[in-house]
């Protein structure tokens, strides 16, 4: 089989596709986009992560490909109805990076709530003033979850340590849990102390905290994002922190990536990390060998790794 390899696996996620045909490895070409039309047509496997889109147009043309291998969560950048049209097999690894994920998540919130980034780049810079870096405690404090899914609930985990009152807003979990509230989406934001984004990116959640959305939210609140970028008015976040509206933000994810480096961007007091949710040793170990061995299953006739299975 041929194989390609459009993004960056781990060394042994290496080895052992080496080991099921011959691998073209294209995830360090400048031009991906050229090299993957041109590729693809032979193809039989393609391993891609968040910065590489299996769109139409490159499934159209795949003559050979038997599946889409997405090593991490998010399949936004597959078009899933094409692919199963064409016979196509999507998976992905689910499991893979959701404790680095709500690790990082968790680091954002009690950077936010302290001004450690701003305090560290304060006294880089021979600044010593303390007082324009008072924070907030996050002990008997309101953090709300947009989507409470198994990241959520690893955090939720973990924060509760802290004190913290949990609430979420998700129309696929029915109720309340037996330590955490469920409520509508307004009334979270509305009364939540910290926000903390964990929705997949489709047409129902993208631009779902929205400028007028975000006008809802507490005054000294903080927004966390490390989810999907497209699903908050990025821009207006940075201004409601810029304006003092908010106290503060953390963006992990862009709805364009790179983003544009704007002045709102470069200039903010919001911190803005390159989408560093999944960069763990273990997670990006964990995507490729995960992802592998469902590719395997797929291969052999089992189809529950196969996200679209019951079109076939």
């Amino acid at each position: 089989m041929k194989i390609l390899i459009c993004d960056k696996l781990d060394s042994s996620a290496i080895q052992e596709l080496n080991k099921m045909g011959t691998c073209v490895d294209i995830s360090t070409i400048e031009d991906k986009r050229s090299e993957l039309l041109n590729h693809i047509p032979n193809t039989d496997l393609v391993f891609i992560r968040s910065a590489t889109t299996i769109d139409k147009e490159v499934i159209d043309i795949a003559e050979n490909l038997k599946i889409i291998a997405r090593c991490g969560v998010g399949l936004d950048n597959v078009d899933i109805t094409a692919a199963s049209k064409k016979g196509i097999h999507v998976t992905n690894s689910p499991e893979a990076n959701i404790i680095s994920v709500a690790e990082l998540t968790v680091g954002l919130i009690i950077a936010c709530a302290r001004n450690i980034i701003e305090g560290n780049n304060s006294l880089k810079k021979k600044k010593w003033d303390r007082s324009a870096l008072t924070g907030i405690e996050l002990h008997g404090k309101i953090l709300g979850f947009v989507g409470f899914g198994r990241v959520a609930r690893l955090v939720a985990a973990r924060m509760h340590s802290f004190g913290m009152n949990i609430v979420f807003f998700d129309p696929y979990v029915e109720n309340s849990t037996e330590n955490e509230e469920k409520m509508e989406l307004d009334e979270l934001l509305q009364n939540a102390d910290v926000v903390s984004l964990h929705v997949v990116k489709n047409e129902e959640t993208m631009n779902l905290i929205s400028k007028e959305k975000l006008s809802l939210m507490k005054k000294n609140s903080i927004l966390i994002n490390t989810s999907r970028g497209g699903v908050v008015d990025e821009l207006e976040v940075l201004r409601l922190v810029a304006a003092g509206r908010l106290f503060s933000a953390a963006l992990d994810v862009y709805e364009q990536e790179p983003p544009e480096y704007t002045t709102e961007l470069t200039e903010s007091e919001a911190t803005t990390l390159p989408h560093l949710g999944a960069s763990t040793y273990e997670a990006q170990l964990k995507a490729g060998t995960d992802t592998i061995e469902n590719v395997k299953s797929i291969l052999t006739g089992d189809l529950s790794k196969s996200v679209n299975a019951k079109y076939f």
